[in-house]
């Protein structure tokens, strides 16, 4: 794609007969109610898009706001943390004796939050986490669920450190002038749509639910896609006890 720049995107002024899609394309779905597919970067290697190798699918990674990333990411991560003391204070809120057995206590509180009529704020929060549907938590939930609990909020600021510091996220180049409000990709979702729906050019866009709005320069382009394969390979390692500052201090009590 050649044409103009903006701030790491490419702008194609016009597009040619032979033109065809190619990693780093920006798609836009119109009509897409989950945030997670309004907007879609194509990491399929240009080889296979250009060998046809893709079995006509071609994958993307979303490109969300900071308020989707945290609502579907890093509040639900944070209550999962404090499941145990969300799950205490619903006990004392339904007046479940918290000194009773685990498997007691448990059983009581899944059985109220599941049959109870006028559930709070709270309590159907509670419910979700237990049935395990807590995917999402809006803002304004979870700032009401941890006043309830007593129970310090995340700060901006470390959720700030947290979205630089995860190894699936990745803040794009600027997306504003795009007319894009989300400039994160959250590689750990990716998703695969027909090759054929996606429209190159606005005369398309009629039969199309996607379209190519721009493409991602290097080095950004090849950052993502270096991201992506570290995401989707890495092999974790157990927890070894290895203490260099122990092995430095006994290094030193020998000399």
């Amino acid at each position: 794609m050649s044409g103009q720049k903006i701030s790491g995107w490419l702008l194609e002024e016009f597009v040619s007969p032979t033109a065809t899609l190619a990693q780093g394309d920006l798609i836009k779905f119109e009509d897409e109610v989950d945030p997670l597919k309004q907007f879609g970067i194509v990491v399929t290697a240009d080889c296979d898009l250009e060998r046809k190798k893709h079995a006509k699918l071609v994958t993307l990674i979303p490109v969300v706001s900071v308020r989707v990333l945290l609502e579907h990411y890093l509040l639900p991560e944070d209550c999962e943390r404090k499941r145990s003391q969300i799950e205490l204070h619903a006990m004392q809120d339904l007046g479940i004796d918290s000194n009773q057995p685990v498997e007691i206590k448990s059983f009581m509180l899944k059985e109220r939050v599941e049959n109870a009529q006028g559930l709070s704020v709270v309590q159907l929060i509670v419910k979700r986490l237990i049935q395990e549907q807590l995917n999402t938590i809006s803002i304004d939930e979870y700032k009401v669920l941890m006043d309830a609990i007593n129970v310090q909020k995340k700060k901006p600021k470390d959720l700030s450190q947290q979205i630089l510091a995860r190894g699936d996220l990745f803040v794009l180049p600027n997306l504003t002038t795009l007319g894009v409000g989300g400039d994160v990709a959250w590689v750990r979702h990716i998703w695969q749509v027909p090759v054929g729906n996606i429209a190159l050019r606005t005369s398309e866009t009629k039969d199309r639910p996607g379209e190519r709005i721009a493409r991602l320069d290097s080095p950004y382009r090849y950052r993502l896609t270096q991201l992506l394969a570290q995401v989707f390979s890495d092999i974790g390692l157990p927890d070894i006890p290895n203490s260099v500052e122990a092995k430095i201090n006994e290094a030193y009590a020998h000399e």
